[in-house]
């Protein structure tokens, strides 16, 4: 398979789905017709990631690449603001006359299909407009309805704080502006009077053929990752994503510059996690985080891994580490999934113990619980996500120690977790198994069991028969962890009776309570 057959495959099975914008299609469509004539004529290019999938589906004749996110620099200080301006201006001159006339008549003017150029951020020449629905322009129509696109001052930045990714920016030419972008595959430049696609690196067209992942040629890596660090987490995610090509002058300059990842924001260095795992790449990039030095700055719990040496009975595979790498490979792809898989044995290197030449985790699954949280909260997950992939990493274990389980043991894990946990432990658990030579092979039927159990007529009840009132007034009980208990109790009884298809009844549950609890 070529590097871009790579990068198709890549988009196909992309959880972000790559069909395109078609309304961007046609404001480009739209833009071909209004832009000849007029003094922008030549100098207003479509740039990014759009233009690249443009040039990869016509390179592979493959039309399920579809360009979408349709980012656009305007070569003029000022371009922008006075271009989307111009835009507005077409859909909404109406005369003195018939203003007047409208407000006679008490009417609202017709809404325009294009909304007011808005400035996306006070220090940065950056407009933003919405077509909100179809337009009509010199007799064609174009069926632009909800695109929403930026334009931008061909500029030049720099980061005069060391400490912080905030840049400044001045106008710059379109040249100038292609040398502060990422990488050359992101270079490309589509005129939108002509249609040409541009290569002002000479070097973007056959790195998006090859899959090779480098900086403009005019600026040295340092500089280029040391201004604005998040790019060495783009460069790993590109890599994950698309298997693109990493160069070893590429790695050794993310080695040096490694430590400057902190000073990015844990939120930015999230969103590229979440990316990442949306697509069920996060093994790929924890191995590169990992051989360019990032691991150690991102997630230093998760390098801590390594030599942490497991039962080779159990584990053949290797330490921690290894083990983990294999889990994420057999994880489902999605947030949660790969970053329970990723943590799942994070506490194992605190609770290791040898005892007569045996290795033992006791308590591994509570202890990463804590260690996960702290991590996931460090990293700004929002509440929801970070509490599911806790309780996933405390609950690891349970499938295993089930397997031999009788049904009402199944019931009691179904009834604790609910049904969206439950099958979110087992994904786990079956990923988990799945990395561990030798697999034993024993969480699939438990899987088919559980589901035979949640088929059944009488179904997991999450309370029990007798609320806390009539438990505490027939055994004479004040609020308190007893009545917690014998809650504890009827609901494992229930759970007896419902394995031999039977329903405890209130009557039969005051019974069974007075014998065990009022001596």
């Amino acid at each position: 398979m070529t590097s871009a057959q790579r990068i198709v495959q890549a988009f196909l099975n992309d959880g972000d789905t790559r069909i395109a914008s078609k309304s961007e299609q046609e404001v480009e469509r739209f833009l071909k017709a209004l832009l000849p004539g007029t003094k922008w004529e030549g100098k207003v290019k479509a740039v990014g990631g759009y233009v690249r999938d443009q040039y990869l589906s016509e390179l592979m004749n493959d039309p399920s690449i579809e360009a979408k996110d349709l980012d656009i620099v305007v070569g003029e200080k000022n371009g922008s603001r006075d271009l989307t301006q111009y835009i507005y201006d077409v859909f909404n001159k109406k005369s003195l006359w018939d203003k007047f006339q409208t407000l006679i008549k008490l009417e609202n003017p017709q809404e325009s299909p294009v909304t007011h150029p808005h400035q996306m951020g006070a220090d940065y020449p950056i407009w933003q407009i919405t077509f909100k629905q179809d337009i009509k322009y010199k007799g064609q129509v174009y069926k632009t309805d909800g695109a929403v696109i930026e334009f931008a001052d061909a500029m030049t930045e720099s980061y005069p704080d060391p400490e912080s990714r905030q840049r400044k920016t001045e106008p710059g030419t379109i040249d100038e502006d292609v040398e502060r972008r990422d990488f050359t595959v992101n270079m490309l430049l589509k005129d939108l009077t002509t249609g040409e696609v541009e290569d002002l690196t000479g070097t973007s067209k056959e790195d998006i053929k090859n899959g090779i992942l480098r900086g403009h040629p005019n600026v040295p890596l340092d500089t280029m990752f040391t201004n604005d660090p998040l790019r060495m987490l783009r460069l790993i995610r590109f890599e994950a994503k698309y298997g693109w090509k990493v160069p070893l002058s590429v790695i050794k300059a993310v080695r040096r510059n490694a430590h400057r990842i902190e000073i990015v924001s844990a939120e930015r260095i999230r969103g590229e996690l979440d990316k990442i795992s949306k697509i069920g790449k996060l093994k790929r990039a924890i191995r590169l985080m990992d051989t360019t030095g990032l691991l150690h700055y991102i997630m230093p719990e998760v390098e801590a891994l390594k030599k942490v040496q497991q039962p080779e009975k159990f584990h053949a595979e290797g330490d921690v580490y290894k083990h983990t790498l294999e889990v994420l490979h057999n994880a489902k792809p999605g947030i949660e999934n790969q970053m329970a898989a990723l943590l799942h044995d994070i506490g194992k290197p605190s609770t290791q113990t040898i005892l007569e030449d045996e290795i033992h985790f006791y308590e591994h699954d509570n202890a990463g619980a804590e260690i996960a949280k702290a991590i996931l909260t460090r990293l700004k997950f929002d509440n929801d996500t970070r509490d599911k992939i806790v309780r996933m990493v405390k609950n690891h274990m349970r499938p295993h120690h089930l397997t031999k389980a009788g049904e009402p043991g199944l019931r009691k894990f179904i009834r604790e977790l609910g049904d969206e946990m439950v099958d979110a432990v087992l994904s786990l658990a079956q990923a988990d198994e799945l990395g561990a030579l030798p697999n034993r092979k024993l969480i699939p039927d438990l899987v088919k069991r559980i589901e035979e159990v949640r088929k059944k007529p009488l179904k997991v009840t999450r309370e029990p028969v007798l609320d806390g009132h009539e438990i505490m007034q027939l055994l004479s009980l004040s609020p308190g962890p007893e009545v917690k208990r014998v809650k504890q109790f009827l609901l494992d009884k229930q759970d007896e009776y419902a394995t031999e298809s039977k329903e405890l009844t209130p009557e039969e549950a005051r019974k069974l309570i007075i014998q065990e609890f009022k001596k």
